[in-house]
């Protein structure tokens, strides 16, 4: 009954807008292909990150950075039960990020238990938006997560490639096995978990796997 306000500023807003006219300009783009590891940026899609120090350095694209008033909002969509948000997240992501040639569009998946807590898995929701927004097929099922882990936001950054280590698996490994795959996720912090969830589709097969997320925290 409540009329709906801004996620950034409170501000009232009419019925079908998101976001406010002045916090949605104030949402910072990341503007090129990044490191998630060193936040090294430049280069094409496969290109960036080459610099980094780190071995286990992860590349691959982020529309925006995760800071006001960006935060609220993903804060609202994960835990404030407002899928609907996930729309016009999604067809902003596409507008920044564009869609490899050939690639296949997939989501990073929830454990069954987080997910029935939630009652929908925001990623997902992101990249069906997405998917529609670039005009291919919607998203499909490539991976699941048999494993419940701790949520990453509670962890120190050293411990957080520990706790999805061997989290995922490959649904069928014929249907990955030299495709390209563009795996979405909502924020990006320290990349472990897109890390584990790229590998697992690498070693299935994928001839390259390009995770993109909204924001990078």
């Amino acid at each position: 009954m409540l009329p709906p306000v801004c996620p950034g500023c409170a501000e009232e807003l009419r019925r079908g807008v998101w976001i406010c006219a002045d916090c949605r300009r104030r949402v910072r783009r990341v503007g090129s292909p990044v490191c998630f590891t060193c936040r090294r940026e430049g280069g094409g899609e496969r290109e960036a990150g080459l610099g980094c120090s780190n071995p286990g350095h992860l590349q691959g694209r982020s529309a925006f950075w995760m800071e006001p008033p960006l935060d609220a909002v993903v804060h609202d969509l994960k835990y404030r039960d407002q899928p609907q948000l996930a729309t016009a997240l999604g067809a902003l992501l596409a507008r920044e990020v564009p869609l490899p040639p050939g690639a296949v569009v997939t989501s990073l998946p929830l454990h069954r238990v987080r997910q029935r807590e939630r009652g929908y898995n925001q990623a997902a929701r992101i990249a069906e938006a997405a998917a529609r927004r670039w005009g291919v097929a919607p998203p499909e099922p490539a991976l699941t997560r048999h494993r419940a882990t701790r949520a990453q936001a509670r962890l120190a950054a050293g411990h957080r490639a520990a706790n999805v280590a061997g989290a995922f698996r490959c649904l069928d490994p014929d249907r990955v096995r030299s495709r390209i795959w563009v795996l979405v996720d909502d924020v990006v912090t320290t990349g472990s978990t897109l890390s584990e969830a790229s590998t697992c589709l690498l070693e299935a097969g994928a001839t390259w796997v390009m995770p993109v997320t909204l924001a990078l925290a």
